[in-house]
């Protein structure tokens, strides 16, 4: 009796085509079908792996666990899962792989058919994570035995990993829980130093630190109080920009500060012996309290205003131009590629960076005008303009002046260093009739001057508050409308051109909002991405076009573009499989299409996935060729199977001969390779001829059809079978 039954061998051939390691499973775990990749990795010929179970397969120490997934899957407990796992082979050594599974449910009955299984061999990587945590071992050794404590922070799941010289020097046991919560840290710092540290290194936005290092005091268990150096650096994102993980190591630096105070003490001793004298002296000690008050008004470092002082002349500032005594501008220069000078050359080159900055814009502006430095790497200036002057143009001027003079070379302790600014202006009291609203008028457009490609300058514009609203309500729309399958697919059709012949359709996403109307897909596809819900409308389109495309003729294609955030899912190829097992459609009548920026950043799993779906029996085109890096290596290694012209090229090949050079280049090219190549982009019957005579095999663009919604897509198929051509040659 065969393991499976009758209407089950269609997705048994379906398997048997996979290229990755894949097999049919009952619910007790039990192997039904196996194809021969799954043979080969395991060391068995497919006949000999039929009614093996999970203890025969899976490592002892494992088998439990998989029995008890298996379960869950056949019981709809669980929808998936994705796990590592060790499998012995036939000769009893053990290999490493990652093991996904889905149920696949008989969509007649709602019951389970079986479960699909595939095995990805990962002993090598396995092997490569083990040398390296051993390494990283040897490591922390190194850090540990200088006397550096080591700790790592998951802040996406809220955990942390900290060394043993971490723990001793706070009194914590090797084997004490430790809670790694923010909250919880901050509970152990000094209280005069708490504050200190949120205002300063921490933001909602990074959840990380603004600083590399910083000094704090913290509790030991016995009660005291110590100071620990802190160095820290994130090390992985989470996909809307906020840190995922920091790295970094604590030094106890107590000693080191109360020499420094015992230091100061001593200068402080001294100071007060000669202030006693030089009380004698009324002159003396009007000289001192002066000197107190501009430490406490200037910034240590460059000695321009600080935070303070600025804020007081603005306030000033804006009181007059208010009673129209006045107009004023207030700057935010902020300094570009500043952190690499503290990261390459050190803080002291960071230190005279700074100070040549201060100095610089000092030279630049009027003895009427403000320049302070409120932060960091942060600058701010007031100019103030007489009732003649052209403030904006004035403005510009000097924000311009500004920006040469910095980006000039500087002279630091070791070698010279370049930097760059980027300036937001606000108008004074255009933009604002307070100080709270001009800074953040001007923060906004030095942000946007970043954003524009940074050292430039920018003056604020109501707009820039419009689009951050406007952005974040784009953003909640695109979130309903993907939760709601608002996003329908369109189809565009593809002609085979020799014959004037329907092939097929391009799915396209297409939204009509009952407010905005019409979005289009550059609008909202980058949002979803951003959001990270591009895979839950990708295969919510590809359902839904499968579904209306199941009943066209064999010979019809649909295709569907697919996003780079994809080839990180290792379960990709099994949810597509998931679909078209669900939906009754060929994976033979399916192609995906991705453009060469998908591939360039991470090559190999980028190929894994692409191989797995041709395994599977799904095509390959890569789309836009022409536009990105063009590049034969891709071409050869990838193995695609098709080439999809960009239409910039084919819309203009008739009246720029350059552009029609490039395009029949490329099809010689996909001919040499034996690839098959689609013109996107055909608008006219002339274009449509050349093409031809240049040995494009399919087409399309508006001279077939725009894209359309799925009813008119079955009328223009059922015109085909009827042998009515999608376009007039005539």
């Amino acid at each position: 009796m065969s393991p499976l039954s009758s209407d089950s061998l269609k997705l048994a051939d379906i398997v048997e085509a996979c290229a990755v390691a894949t097999f049919l499973a009952g619910p007790d775990g039990q192997v039904l079908h196996a194809n021969r990749a799954f043979g080969k990795l395991l060391g068995y010929l497919p006949t000999e792996i039929l009614h093996l179970g999970i203890g025969q397969i899976v490592h002892p120490d494992d088998a439990k666990k998989a029995r008890e997934q298996a379960v869950a899957l056949a019981a709809g407990d669980i929808d998936s899962y994705n796990v590592e796992r060790r499998y012995v082979r036939k000769d009893g050594s053990l290999v490493w792989v990652i093991v996904s599974a889905l149920p696949l449910i008989d969509k007649r009955t709602g019951k389970l058919r079986c479960i699909s299984v595939q095995a990805v061999d990962i002993d090598r990587q396995k092997r490569a994570e083990a040398a390296l945590e051993e390494s990283d071992k040897r490591w922390n050794l190194a850090l540990e035995g200088a006397g550096q404590g080591v700790w790592d922070h998951d802040l996406r799941h809220r955990t942390a990993f900290y060394s043993r010289v971490w723990r001793q020097m706070r009194g914590i046991g090797l084997d004490e829980e430790i809670d790694a919560s923010r909250e919880a840290w901050l509970a152990r710092v000094h209280p005069d130093d708490r504050k200190r540290l949120q205002d300063e290194f921490f933001t909602s936005k990074s959840a990380g630190y603004r600083r590399d290092s910083f000094e704090y005091r913290e509790r030991h268990r016995d009660g005291h109080y110590i100071w620990i150096l802190s160095r820290g650096r994130p090390m992985e994102w989470m996909p809307d920009g906020r840190v995922a993980r920091i790295v970094g190591t604590d030094t106890d630096i107590t000693s080191l500060r109360e020499q420094e105070a015992r230091a100061a003490e001593k200068t402080a001793e001294v100071y007060r012996q000669h202030l006693g004298a030089l009380e004698k002296a009324q002159g003396a000690a009007e000289a001192a309290q002066e000197l107190a008050q501009s430490l406490a008004r200037h910034d240590a470092l460059t000695g321009l205003p600080n935070r303070r002082v600025f804020a007081e002349a603005l306030d000033k500032a804006v009181a007059r131009a208010n009673r129209g005594a006045g107009t004023y501008a207030v700057l935010s220069v902020d300094l570009d590629r500043f952190k690499p000078v503290n990261d390459i050359h050190g803080h002291a080159a960071g230190d005279t960076v700074l100070c040549e900055v201060a100095s610089r814009l000092q030279g630049v502006v009027r003895e009427s005008d403000t320049v302070a430095r409120i932060g960091g790497d942060e600058f701010a200036v007031i100019l103030e303009f007489g009732s003649s002057d052209d403030s904006t143009k004035a403005a510009a001027d000097l924000a311009q002046r500004m920006i040469d003079r910095i980006r000039e070379p500087i002279d630091g302790p070791e070698k010279r260093v370049v930097v760059g600014a980027s300036i937001g202006i606000a108008i004074c009291p255009t933009d604002g009739s307070d100080s709270e609203t001009l800074l953040r008028a001007a923060d906004m457009a030095m942000y946007r001057a970043k954003q524009d490609g940074r050292g430039g300058f920018c003056f604020f514009e109501q707009r820039m508050q419009i689009d951050l609203l406007a952005q974040a309500a784009l953003e909640e729309d695109v979130r309903h409308a993907v939760a709601n399958e608002e996003i329908q697919p369109y189809y565009q059709p593809l002609v085979k051109l020799d014959e004037n012949r329907l092939a097929g359709f391009e799915v396209l996403a297409r939204w009509r909002h009952p407010v905005r109307g019409n979005v289009p897909p550059d609008a909202f596809i980058p949002v979803a991405e951003k959001l990270g819900l591009i895979g839950q409308l990708t295969y919510s389109l590809l359902r839904r076009a499968c579904l209306d495309a199941r009943h066209w003729p064999e010979e019809m294609t649909i295709a569907l573009n697919v996003s780079p955030t994809h080839f990180a899912d290792p379960l990709l190829p099994v949810k597509f499989l998931a679909i078209l097992s669900e939906t009754d459609f060929p994976p033979t009548r399916l192609e995906v299409e991705i453009t060469e920026t998908a591939l360039v950043s991470d090559l190999p799993m980028a190929r894994a996935a692409l191989r797995s779906l041709q395994g599977i029996g799904i095509k390959i085109s890569l789309d836009d060729f022409g536009t990105g890096y063009s590049n034969l290596y891709h071409l050869r290694e990838l193995q695609f199977d098709k080439i999809k012209i960009d239409r910039s090229f084919v819309t203009s090949m008739m009246n720029d001969p350059q552009r029609a050079k490039i395009v029949l280049s490329v099809l010689a090219l996909a001919k040499s390779l034996g690839m098959t190549t689609i013109a996107e982009g055909v608008e006219h019957l002339q274009t449509m001829k050349e093409l031809i005579q240049g040995g494009a095999e399919f087409g399309q663009g508006y001279y077939f059809g725009k894209a359309m919604p799925a009813d008119a897509a079955d009328k223009l198929v059922q015109e085909a079978a009827r042998g009515a051509a999608p376009r007039s040659a005539a």
